[in-house]
């Protein structure tokens, strides 16, 4: 099994979200991940208002305070999952709610060289 990151990001071309449906369908995501052991922990995040980027240079660090305008697409939430392959992860991912709204950035995570023993 590999563990995938999924960030949700926001997208101008996707559907709005309807709490009436779509809060009681991730609702039932969420119980099928825990109750298949595919899903690992999630959240959404806030807004580009409580964002900070953090910068290192030359020794010296800068806490900046977002929003960033760098930014088209913005971060809403994230995932970690589990799956055999990425296939397997896609498709999972394309049953979550929220894919109708969002764009899903689905990375796997790999294991530091040092960690490979």
């Amino acid at each position: 099994m590999t563990q995938y990151l999924v960030l949700h990001m926001s997208a101008a071309d996707g559907e709005e979200w309807d709490d009436a449906t779509d809060v009681p369908a991730l609702t039932a995501w969420i119980e099928n991940g825990q109750r298949t052991g595919a899903t690992r922990a999630g959240s959404p995040v806030a807004g580009r208002e409580a964002a900070k980027a953090v910068v290192v240079r030359d020794g010296e660090t800068a806490v900046l305070d977002g929003p960033f305008p760098e930014f088209k697409e913005w971060f809403l939430g994230f995932d970690l999952i589990e799956a055999e392959s990425m296939e397997d992860a896609a498709a999972l991912m394309a049953k979550h709610p929220s894919a109708h709204a969002e764009k899903l950035y689905i990375l796997p995570n790999v294991p530091l060289p040092w960690d490979q023993a």
